[in-house]
């Protein structure tokens, strides 16, 4: 924290000098100009005017002694979240298919980063999105709609006792975890460059409850294809009419709570946010009880109880996402 006393010029204008170290770090010379904006909680925000030519962000990573084709696309992954504008995989030997293939993978499953360059040794990944035109809150927006759809496809393949709705279900998720990884990135973009976060009439604040409604949406999906799995166990076993009751009904009230919770976020809506939590707690009570008698034999006692833990852990993020929108709704 650096205090600087204002001084008043013979036209009564305000008037405060810069810090040097600043300044020269920002390449900033005389007759240069700086952005000045007023905040919402009234301070200034002062930045150097962007010159034309951005400077290169490049995180290089050498896979000469990468072995693990995870772990390369793990550390890619990581560049990307990080916010860098470019990625290069080089080697000091020709570049292996498998490696080739990681970065291939890496590109098409990754928003909005494609290969520039390319040769035996070398690749560059360049990020071609403009991340004034995809808003983080449109994203997050778009990850509900998603995962809702899983939701509903789970329960009605209990309900109809057809797997059918969810043998997709794992390739479904990969896309609610390519949104989320672009929510996290442009979190980092943002925070590395405010002015940029209020281009998009955004603010950290903003910024810190979108990634934080994101990461437990991807939860909620991760939990998803849990229960998709172990419902595939069940499905086709013959069951009581009182446990088909109990899916049914569990299936419902899960989902209504899941799309009031969301709904609840996306309007900042403390009273729907409040109606979720006690909603939602008396609903992680009753899963409790729901499977109970499912078993009939010790597969299905396994898949029924983690059946059971995924459904109240759904419930319980649904509960998570409500809470965040009363903290939002405080601002």
């Amino acid at each position: 924290m650096d205090t600087r006393r204002i001084q008043v010029t013979q036209g009564e204008s305000y008037m405060i000098t810069l810090p040097k170290e600043w300044a020269e770090s920002m390449g900033l010379k005389k007759n240069d100009s700086v952005n000045v904006e007023v905040q919402s909680d009234g301070d200034l925000l002062v930045s150097p005017v962007k010159k034309t030519e951005a400077p290169k962000d490049i995180k290089k990573i050498n896979v000469n002694n990468i072995k693990n084709e995870n772990f390369l696309f793990r550390q890619l992954l990581g560049a990307y979240i990080s916010g860098h504008n470019m990625i290069e995989v080089f080697s000091d030997q020709p570049l292996t298919n498998p490696v080739v293939g990681v970065v291939n993978s890496f590109t098409q499953t990754s928003i909005g980063m494609e290969i520039m360059e390319e040769d035996n040794f070398r690749i560059l990944i360049k990020d071609l999105m403009d991340h004034t035109e995809i808003r983080p809150g449109k994203s997050v927006e778009r990850m509900g709609i998603l995962v809702r759809k899983m939701i509903e496809d789970v329960f009605e393949s209990a309900i109809n006792n057809d797997v059918s709705y969810i043998t997709d279900m794992e390739k479904r998720d990969v896309e609610v975890d390519r949104v989320h990884w672009l929510v996290s990135r442009q979190n980092n973009i943002y925070k590395k460059d405010p002015w940029l976060c209020k281009r998009i009439g955004s603010n950290l604040c903003e910024l810190t409850n979108h990634i934080a409604v994101s990461r437990i949406l991807e939860r909620i999906g991760d939990h998803t294809v849990l229960l998709s799995r172990n419902l595939t166990t069940l499905i086709g076993e013959k069951r009581a009419e009182a446990v088909d009751k109990g899916i049914k009904d569990i299936g419902k009230e899960i989902l209504t709570l899941y799309n009031e919770s969301v709904n609840g976020w996306l309007k900042v809506n403390m009273n729907i946010a409040e109606g979720c939590i006690e909603d939602g707690e008396k609903i992680v009570k009753k899963v409790e009880k729901t499977f109970k008698n499912v078993a009939v034999d010790i597969n299905t006692a396994s898949s029924a109880s983690l059946i059971s833990g995924s459904a109240k852990r759904i419930a319980e993020y649904c509960i998570d996402i409500s809470e965040l929108t009363i903290n939002a709704a405080m601002y």
